[in-house]
């Protein structure tokens, strides 16, 4: 997935009177951070303090936070066609979608083919996925009889993926990926013995 959420529109355009008040003129400059900083009485500071916490947790990747700080949005009087709660709900809309594509991705795999340099091997073993409840993208791996049949891997690694789950971590010789995809986890070793593949399907869950 493309890095959607933090590329939407800061579209928080508002029609505006002679009496616009100063959060109204700089939600409608895109400078909402500011206007919070500056004002403290003014009518719309409970909705720009908003928008401004459910921004921050977005580039935080904190996708539940983000449901929750939308809500609060929601249950401000605002017009049904307020700037800020329009954002505040497209925003709800892509993190619900991210979050439906995280619980499909937590799970078991168990390796189902494995490839070094084109040539078949004997790669074996399953990992268990699952990921964090506040850092949405932080996931915890751990190992089961995993890799080599004479070098078998049993520990865990919390790994942080990229919101299009797939993660590179650059290791002392060489580097391994992680990338989802549908129902299968495909793990790449490079290095100097070349490049390792496995192919991991998720096992069904019960």
């Amino acid at each position: 997935m493309k890095r959607v959420l933090l590329c939407l529109p800061l579209c928080l355009l508002m029609a505006c009177s002679p009496e616009t008040s100063r959060i109204q003129e700089q939600l409608e400059q895109q400078t909402y951070t500011r206007a919070v900083e500056r004002s403290e009485q003014d009518i719309d500071e409970p909705a720009a303090q908003l928008m401004v916490q459910l921004e921050r947790q977005l580039a935080g990747y904190q996708l539940r936070d983000v449901l929750k700080t939308a809500e609060a949005i929601e249950r401000l009087q605002l017009t049904t066609d307020h700037p800020v709660r329009k954002r505040a709900e497209a925003i709800a809309i892509s993190a619900k979608e991210m979050l439906k594509q995280v619980k499909q991705f937590e799970g078991t795999y168990e390796v189902e083919r494995s490839i070094l340099e084109d040539e078949p091997f004997d790669g074996t073993g399953r990992i268990h996925v699952s990921f964090d409840e506040q850092d949405t993208f932080i996931a915890m791996i751990r190992f089961e009889q995993f890799g080599l049949p004479d070098a078998l891997r049993n520990d865990e690694e919390i790994i942080r993926f990229e919101p299009d789950f797939s993660a590179r971590i650059n290791l002392s010789e060489g580097q391994v990926s992680y990338r989802f995809a549908r129902s299968t986890l495909r793990v790449t070793f490079e290095g100097p013995s070349g490049k390792r593949i496995y192919q991991l399907k998720q096992l069904s869950k019960k």
